[in-house]
């Protein structure tokens, strides 16, 4: 069953949006009413919503912080926004922060309905694409390297023809091994051979389904390690290099100092000192 949810600080708008469109005609089985972010946001925590009208304009808090908040708190209903200001600044924010669409008070009720049930179908086609992606992850992640090496086999020569599922479902697996052997010797190649790829189209798909380049997100893993063993242990700063793949204690320390702000010694002794100021407190 979807469900839509209209907020806006005046009663009769709400209740002008809740009314008067049929709105199971388009598959919405249930519509909330709410008039403040707070009453929106006890709403959105106890039913599952699916698409939200919103005023830009409220009293309280805009609708441009409660679409903040909501992807904060992960959230990820479809929100159109209405307005009676054309405003650029407006616009360009709900844009930035993902809203669906953005359209002018008074809006057309008919416009309105085709607007949420473009947002219905869009977050429809989402959750479909995330179970997909679920599903090859678990596929991916459970497939031996020999029955993976066979379902891989015909893409060998055009790995760009790789379903998009199934490429989620890879990178789910060499985020897998590159946490589970970050205390060692690992490159591209290595990695690449994991999932029966070419290491320079493994780094470039990388990179399109993560944003991050593959040696950056190894990199971030490792200083996070870093930090954990600097934290959690007493083993030498020149130990903890090695473990982690750095021959060089000082590439090591200057690394760290680039990525964290301080020198694996000083980071150590800052955290030190934090724990024993709460131990005293």
């Amino acid at each position: 069953m979807y469900s839509l949810l209209v907020v806006d600080d005046e009663q009769y708008a709400v209740e002008g949006v809740m009314e008067a469109i049929d709105w199971k005609s388009i598959g919405i089985m249930a519509v909330y009413g709410a008039y403040s972010s707070e009453e929106a946001k006890n709403i959105i925590r106890q039913h599952d919503i699916q698409v939200i009208v919103c005023d830009i304009e409220m009293a309280e808090e805009s609708g441009l912080d409660f679409l903040k908040w909501m992807r904060t708190e992960g959230y990820f209903a479809k929100l159109i926004f209405l307005t009676a200001h054309a405003r650029f600044d407006y616009a360009k924010e709900s844009i930035t922060l993902g809203a669906t669409e953005y359209l002018m008070k008074p809006v057309d009720h008919d416009i309105l309905k085709d607007t949420v049930a473009a947002a219905l179908k869009a977050w429809q086609e989402d959750e479909k694409r995330e179970s997909q992606v679920q599903e090859y992850e678990k596929i991916c992640a459970k497939l031996s390297q020999g029955e993976l090496k066979k379902l891989l086999d015909s893409y060998q020569d055009q790995p760009e023809l790789i379903p998009e599922q199934l490429q989620d479902g890879l990178i789910y697996r060499v985020k897998e091994y590159i946490s589970q052997n970050l205390e060692g010797d690992l490159n591209r190649e290595t990695i690449a051979g994991q999932v029966f790829l070419n290491a320079a189209y493994l780094s470039r798909l990388f990179h399109k389904e993560t944003g991050e380049k593959l040696s950056d997100y190894i990199l971030r893993l490792r200083m996070e390690r870093a930090k954990d063993l600097l934290t959690s242990t007493s083993e030498k700063v020149t130990s903890i290099a090695q473990r982690l793949g750095y021959n060089n204690d000082s590439y090591f320390i200057k690394t760290f100092r680039g990525m964290v702000g301080v020198t694996p010694y000083e980071y150590r002794k800052q955290t030190h000192n934090s724990r024993k100021k709460e131990v005293t407190l």
